[in-house]
């Protein structure tokens, strides 16, 4: 499922209208939070889920309307559109462009840097001109072809979605072969370590972070399972991801917005990035626990206010199941 929020306009004097499609944990945080901001809240909604809260208004969606249509007519009414979409099969990049062609305000990434980061190929490559540690991927045919702990992913997927993890190089090959994923997935050897990421801001060049998080991932019949996040149970970490986001933001992925940066924290400290997510992710429904601050007010202020003052954050400890 995807959403997307749109918010009118900021120096109108009436209230902005926002737009979000499709309920869950992600959507409805980001509306209690612009709730309780001056804007017109407008989303849509699967017809055969529950109609959200804190929303001035709410489209239903069936089967069989053109859900294109009714999202770019929602965008023509806004002045300002938040996505929440996952990068797959390009929709997160095919919404953005949608916003960009309506001259509305995004608040998130713009296309270039969506489509560089959609990918872990083009990530990586980005990541390692910049100097920043990563992991290295591989396409089937530049694979060493050796045995040892692999994983196994969508170039462009998002989070656990179709991943595998293999410690025999010819269950790989059966693998990629049998389901025809040579074109489709990348290799990356396996990073032995803690799961973690970190939430932050990017805006211009600079990084502001909002929390430090340990990730509830395990693996169950060679596949990875993603049960949550504990929100600020890696905050001993906050100066070194401080300045990896940083290193992050003045590279040349021009990333925007609120961002989540996925890591392995290894036994020696020391941080590897694992992808970079231009969008909203799991950990943003506890961000105003864990903060003492309104998310979506601190990220809005960031983009639209040239001297915005950052406040001083709570790093409360606030724990998400899926």
């Amino acid at each position: 499922m995807c959403e997307f929020i749109t918010a009118g306009g900021f120096n109108h004097a009436d209230l902005p209208a926002i737009l979000v499609y499709e309920g869950n944990l992600m959507r409805d945080a980001l509306l209690s939070d612009l709730s309780q901001l001056p804007y017109r809240i407008s989303t849509t909604v699967d017809v055969r889920l529950r109609r959200p809260d804190f929303c001035h208004d709410c489209i239903e969606i069936d089967i069989n309307d053109d859900v294109w249509k009714i999202w770019e007519q929602q965008i023509k009414h806004a002045d300002a559109v938040w996505l929440i979409a996952p990068e797959t099969d390009g929709l997160l990049k095919k919404l953005t462009e949608l916003a960009v062609l309506h001259g509305k305000l995004v608040l998130g990434c713009g296309l270039k840097s969506i489509e560089l980061a959609s990918h872990k190929m083009t990530t990586y490559l980005a990541l390692t001109r910049a100097g920043i540690p990563t992991i290295p991927t591989y396409r089937i045919e530049n694979w060493p072809n050796v045995d040892g702990k692999w994983v196994v992913k969508p170039n462009d997927g998002a989070g656990c979605s179709d991943t595998l993890y293999v410690e025999q190089a010819h269950d790989l090959i059966r693998w990629v072969n049998k389901c025809n994923k040579a074109s489709s997935h990348v290799i990356q050897p396996y990073q032995e370590g803690v799961a973690a990421s970190i939430s932050c801001v990017i805006h211009q060049g600079f990084a502001r972070i909002l929390s430090c998080n340990k990730q509830l991932i395990r693996i169950e019949d060679r596949v990875f399972k993603y049960a949550g996040i504990e929100i600020n149970a890696l905050q001993q970490f906050w100066h070194a991801f401080e300045l990896l986001a940083q290193k992050i933001a003045e590279s040349d992925m021009n990333l925007n917005g609120y961002i989540g940066i996925d890591v392995i924290v290894k036994a020696d400290c020391s941080i590897v990035v694992v992808e970079i997510n231009p969008r909203l992710t799991t950990s943003y429904a506890g961000l105003a626990e864990a903060t003492g601050e309104n998310p979506a007010a601190l990220i809005i202020n960031s983009l639209t206010q040239a001297d915005f003052k950052w406040p001083t954050l709570q790093r409360h400890i606030v724990n998400i199941h899926v």
